[in-house]
């Protein structure tokens, strides 16, 4: 796969098959994200890979949570699809049957350029994102349980001197299909 039909094929994927992520393929994916440009190269991230089901539990325990406070959010996101409220939590509290939920850390949360820490973790994450896609492996970058103040709880539990959680990655083979939602018109300017 080019590059370019890696970025405009690659979708959210919230369905995803039971098939195991050779190991071989999560070290590659992980290391792409170790690939990203980063503010003056500090590279501000750190990635745990939950794989073991147990572990899958416990974040899933945690996810519980995040849909009890989401859920207010998500009634007003979709006043008018009020369905997708339903769906999106179901997402949400069982990772879609993802194989694999990587937790996404900025490692020094007190660092003087937050913003360009936080540029650089997230372009680490889409880093991963791509290079699961070019291996045929689905994702969905999840925000909601740092938005919604659980970053703490997966910090304690997963990585509890790497810094501050900032997302997680849910990683599998799709069971879905999902179509490019319309893009928005007059994005750019060229001067």
């Amino acid at each position: 796969m080019d590059t370019r039909e890696a970025l405009m094929t690659r979708r959210s994927i919230r369905r995803y098959k039971n098939d195991p992520i050779p190991e071989a393929d999560l070290k590659e994916i992980l290391e792409a994200g170790l690939a990203a440009p980063s503010a003056i190269n500090l590279q501000h991230w750190y990635f745990v890979a939950v794989q073991s089901p147990d572990a899958l539990e416990e974040v899933k325990a945690i996810m519980g949570g995040v849909v009890e406070k989401f859920t207010q959010v998500l009634e007003q996101r979709f006043a008018r699809n009020p369905e997708q409220v339903g769906i999106t939590n179901k997402f949400l509290s069982t990772l879609g049957g993802a194989p694999v939920c990587v937790l996404v850390f900025l490692l020094k949360p007190d660092y003087p350029d937050r913003d360009g820490a936080m540029q650089s973790v997230s372009a680490a994450i889409e880093n991963v994102l791509l290079a699961a896609w070019d291996k045929g492996i689905g994702s969905c970058w999840l925000s909601a349980p740092q938005r919604m103040g659980f970053g703490p709880a997966f910090q304690q539990r997963f990585a509890p001197d790497k810094g501050e959680f900032v997302a997680a990655i849910t990683l599998g083979y799709p069971d879905q299909q999902p179509k490019m939602p319309p893009r928005r018109e007059g994005r750019y300017t060229i001067v």
